[in-house]
């Protein structure tokens, strides 16, 4: 079933090759959606696909958190996807 995951990742200097690990990831799962940084300096992940492969991409990107410096806070909200992306991109 098609679903869409909103991440959302605090920490302290978190940069934009965090940004390029999760188009990685995201696109070795054939995902589609966004990441970008909040005002808040954290930074926000849509993606949408299978509910299987989304939990592994979350997996994924919760162990490559600790490369992207000190993690705070890692938060998943789940819902039905609305196909509003075409690929995985970073805005």
């Amino acid at each position: 079933m098609q679903k869409c995951v909103d991440c959302v990742i605090s920490g302290k200097n978190l940069d934009y090759k965090d940004l390029l690990v999760i188009k990685k990831e995201a696109e070795d799962f054939n995902l589609r959606g966004t990441t970008f940084f909040k005002d808040d300096g954290s930074v926000k992940i849509v993606a949408e696909g299978e509910e299987e492969i989304l939990e592994k991409f979350i997996k994924n990107i919760k162990e490559d958190a600790n490369v992207f410096a000190f993690v705070e806070n890692f938060s998943v909200k789940w819902s039905n996807s609305k196909s509003e992306f075409d690929n995985f991109s970073i805005s």
